[in-house]
């Protein structure tokens, strides 16, 4: 493992600094021409199979602590597991967009590259255009080959992390089911309601916490809800009301869902929250951080949240103002199409395969075997908790920690999400949580049969591409008009009019051309 100036197998580098930033048409085509090069090139030399011993593996990753990776005992464990020798280039996450965007101009990519914060992310047109060259390895064909990549993937990240319809990443794991509602426990009692099920509870929670004073000094000072900036809280009632996950099939073609009636109802929802004043009227310029704040702070009541873990940093935030604070979270909320969750894409990055630094099927094989050890009881308790007796100890069969164990925890696994392609569900240990965090993970894991996915996250359509930014601010700008009541219902209409003039149309005829191409496959 390559961890900075310190290595105990052969030497590395780490890689480090900021380059200057490289335009992404210019950049496209040069990694359309250089790893077409880089292909034609491997053609000739035909790729040679690695020496016997350990597998030896190149990696390029972010770290997002003060300093690069130095030697963890974590990762030698996972070599030593796996059979494997990891050199890995540990790029400060600042500057990982860059250092990628360089790699793969210069055809200096490594085996392993994670791709994430490029501009327009796993679909940046340096990517795009280095999958239409051939320059990366489509894995989809072999994963049949691997007991555990073609067992224990979820199906769905794997369709949402396809280019043209084809696999050609392995996902770094993100919980599917995020979605929910964050709530103030304390005012829950105070207000003599019980947690909301359905739309309807949902509002009478909020109308409670604006007009019935939960926090108890005389005044009407508090907010119901806590919408923000970006309105996600919006898209996630919408799919409370049955609106789709960005787009939903109708007739066999894929309508945007902010088009939907269930849309307009959660625009309804949220006019007569800011018609009764029982929401934040900054909602439009309120920032994520904020809304958080203001709900552990005791401003206002509820956030309807696309992160329901945040709840536990907010309940110790609340208790800090307030020891008598409490924050609590419920997932589910009955609606007319029954019980939904927006779906997340179920990925924090991906892994590509570039053929420049993978010269044959074998050198691939030999990495994707390494993957799939990952989810090897042994393998998988190791990159969930650590080492037993260093990271963590068993009580009753269950991991728990000391202080001690805590600590060296927090700094050795600190770099292994980078590499892993696995959750903590893989692991047959499981750890006793304190109670909310439990529910928490709980939740997680009981939502995931009725999270809706986006279909139409991996299709990529030009004229969206290019337009996306005039385009997104036409139905933003519309959705603040009608809540604030700038506009009416036939306002909304013809705001989604002008958004299919203005390339809306032409994005939607490219969408459910490529949908309708993928169907037939």
């Amino acid at each position: 493992m390559n961890n900075g100036a310190i290595r105990k197998k052969g030497q590395g580098r780490t890689a480090s600094g900021t380059r200057r930033r490289t335009g992404a048409g210019l950049l496209a085509l040069a990694v359309g021409a250089g790893l077409l090069a880089g292909c034609a090139a491997e053609s000739e030399s035909g790729g040679a199979r690695q020496e016997e011993g350990p597998t030896k593996i190149t990696m390029l990753l972010p770290y997002f602590s003060t300093e690069a990776p130095k030697e963890n005992p974590i990762i030698e464990e996972l070599e030593a597991l796996t059979d494997t020798e990891l050199d890995i280039t540990w790029v400060p996450n600042a500057a990982y967009k860059d250092k990628l965007s360089v790699s793969l101009s210069s055809n200096d990519l490594k085996q392993v590259s994670v791709i994430n914060n490029l501009d327009g992310g796993i679909y940046a047109p340096a990517i795009t255009s280095g999958v239409q060259a051939g320059a990366f390895w489509e894995i989809g064909p072999y994963l049949a080959d691997y007991p555990n990549l073609s067992t224990r993937l979820n199906k769905d990240v794997l369709q949402n992390a396809t280019h043209d319809g084809k696999n050609y990443a392995l996902y770094r794991p993100r919980v599917l089911a995020r979605g929910g509602v964050l709530f103030r426990k304390d005012w829950l009692e105070a207000v003599g309601l019980e947690e909301p099920k359905t739309i309807d509870d949902l509002y009478q929670v909020i109308r409670a916490f604006a007009e019935e004073d939960p926090d108890g000094n005389g005044k009407r000072d508090t907010y119901g809800l806590i919408s923000r900036k970006g309105m996600a809280d919006l898209d996630m009632l919408a799919g409370f009301y049955g609106a789709g996950n960005g787009y939903s099939e109708e007739d066999g073609k894929l309508v945007p869902s902010f088009m939907s009636e269930a849309y307009l109802d959660a625009l309804r929802f949220y006019k007569r929250l800011y018609d009764e004043q029982l929401m934040n009227p900054d909602f439009a310029v309120t920032e994520g951080n904020q809304s958080k704040e203001l709900l552990a702070g005791g401003k206002g009541g509820l956030v309807i949240s696309t992160a329901i873990d945040d709840v536990v940093a907010g309940d110790a935030s609340a208790k800090e103002t307030n020891p008598d604070a409490a924050l609590d979270v419920v997932s589910r909320i009955q609606g007319p199409a029954g019980e939904r969750i927006m779906a997340s894409p179920g990925y924090n990055g991906i892994f590509m395969f570039p053929k420049t630094a993978i010269k044959s099927e074998e050198q691939l094989r030999d990495i994707l075997a390494f993957f799939d050890k990952m989810f090897e009881p042994e393998s998988a308790n190791l990159l969930i908790w650590g080492i037993e007796g260093e990271h963590y100890h068993l009580e009753d069969g269950k991991v728990a920690f000391t202080e001690e164990e805590q600590e060296r925890r927090l700094k050795d696994k600190d770099p292994i999400p980078q590499l892993s392609i696995i959750q903590e569900q893989d692991s047959e240990l499981k750890a006793e949580y304190a109670p909310l965090l439990q529910k928490v993970k709980t939740m997680f894991a009981d939502n995931e049969p009725i999270a809706v996915s986006n279909p139409a996250l991996s299709i990529q359509s030009p004229t969206l591409s290019e337009k996306s930014g005039e385009l997104e601010k036409i139905v933003a700008d519309a959705k603040v008009k009608f809540i604030l009541g700038e506009i009416d219902e036939e306002g909304w209409r013809a705001e989604l009019e002008k958004w299919e003039q203005a390339g809306g149309a032409q994005a939607l005829e490219e969408i459910n051309a490529e949908y309708a191409r993928r169907q037939q496959q």
